[in-house]
């Protein structure tokens, strides 16, 4: 079944809602690098997401203090939180398959600290991947966690930009106006988890 042409509007908010996506993902890895917290994972993400040792994390410096001293970076609770979702419900349940789970959180990895994953190029030399194919398959799974997003009209936080956009891929995008968007709505879906938009919908039905 041929899937629906979306409009030049829906295209421009897919487009904005993946770079979004891609961010978090992002900013999980980073979370998850700076928390030790490898053991306390359910296995089914461990055996997905990059193995990685916690002493000389990172590949961005943390900032410093005033009197110049270097600050360690300790994840808020609201981007732990963050990092949950992405992990626990949209890596299992938006991802099609393994293969795409493995080559997501190793992409993400490498973006948020380059001293721990590497680069993505070299991991798939090594693991004998395409690298081509591999980015094609980032690439779609990125959009498939973004058409679930956007289908299920759910809530959508945005990432702690300051923290993100010195790993990002380079884009011309306007991240200060992302940042403002916080929910998303295909004309034709259900907004399970907007109790008020669902009243809405039963009162026009009725």
């Amino acid at each position: 079944m041929p899937s629906k042409k979306l409009s030049y509007e829906e295209q421009a908010a897919l487009a904005d809602l993946i770079m979004i996506v891609k961010a978090r993902f992002i900013e999980a890895a980073d979370t998850m690098v700076h928390l030790d917290v490898g053991q306390v994972r359910p296995a089914k993400v461990r055996s997905l997401w990059p193995a990685f040792q916690t002493d000389n994390i990172g590949g961005h410096h943390p900032g410093y203090g005033i009197n110049g001293s270097r600050v360690t970076y300790r994840p808020s609770s609201q981007a732990i939180s963050r990092a949950e979702e992405v992990l626990y419900r949209w890596l299992l349940d938006f991802v099609e398959t393994d293969e795409d789970r493995v080559l997501l959180g190793k992409w993400s990895i490498c973006m948020a600290a380059p001293r721990v994953g590497g680069s993505f190029r070299k991991f798939c030399k090594k693991t004998g991947r395409s690298r081509s194919t591999a980015e094609r398959r980032v690439d779609r799974a990125f959009k498939a966690v973004a058409d679930a997003i956007l289908k299920n009209a759910q809530s959508l936080q945005g990432p702690n930009w300051s923290r993100v956009m010195p790993m990002m891929p380079n884009q011309r995008m306007d991240f200060g106006k992302m940042a403002s968007i916080t929910r998303w709505m295909a004309p034709d879906a259900k907004p399970q988890h907007i109790p008020e938009m669902l009243d809405v919908l039963r009162e026009k039905a009725a």
